[in-house]
């Protein structure tokens, strides 16, 4: 994923639901990142989970975040200075099987490194595809978090790509999935679209929930 340092607002949000985001920095290795001074959340996913969509439409701007053209190469953290209060952390995606196991060695050794290490991390919000369920990767991402003790908070991603029917029973199978495996879950599951803005709200009033606990 490669990330612009300025960018327009959307119009397919309202203009109160916008948050004043700067792109501080891309890092590769904990001595890189930025002072512990202000609280975070990360955002992590598998790739091709539509991280950078919904970055784009949490944040109601366009192409703040932008997807590469080779899924799985970027291995930086991006830190975005959020309100002038908060960070939001964009992880490398996981999970993704065209690259070589050293390299995802690397990927996975630099996420470890933040989560295990980052004093200041309030929540990982984690974005679950919700055509394709919690797979083995995720679940190992869920096990990571849960054992660290930090806070977790599903956001279900594309549900604009089922119909009706289709989409309930596929937020009921998720939630059940979940159900099992969260004892620290911050919310039941939240339902998102990138493309409509559905759900941004509720996740917005997750992560303001958070920060302000």
């Amino acid at each position: 994923m490669s990330l612009t340092k300025t960018d327009a607002q959307s119009s397919k949000a309202p203009k109160e639901a916008s948050y004043q985001a700067e792109f501080l920095l891309g890092a590769v290795s904990p001595s890189q990142y930025p002072e512990e001074d202000l609280p975070e959340i990360a955002f992590a996913g598998r790739s091709n989970a539509g991280k950078s969509s919904l970055l784009n439409s949490l944040l109601n701007r366009r192409k703040l975040a932008r997807v590469s053209s080779m899924p799985g190469r970027t291995r930086e953290l991006n830190f975005f200075l959020i309100d002038k209060s908060w960070r939001l952390v964009d992880l490398p995606g996981y999970g993704f099987a065209r690259v070589d196991r050293r390299q995802r060695n690397v990927w996975e050794q630099g996420i470890g490194d933040y989560l295990s290490t980052r004093r200041n991390l309030r929540a990982v919000a984690l974005l679950l595809d919700i055509r394709r369920g919690v797979t083995d990767h995720d679940e190992e991402m869920l096990e990571y978090l849960f054992q660290r003790g930090i806070p977790v908070i599903i956001v279900a991603t594309k549900i604009d790509k089922l119909k009706a029917n289709p989409r309930r029973a596929a937020m009921q199978k998720l939630k059940a999935e979940i159900k099992e495996k969260a004892p620290l879950l911050i919310a039941s599951p939240v339902a998102t679209s990138s493309l409509d803005g559905k759900g941004m709200p509720e996740l917005r009033a997750l992560i303001k929930q958070v920060l302000e606990t």
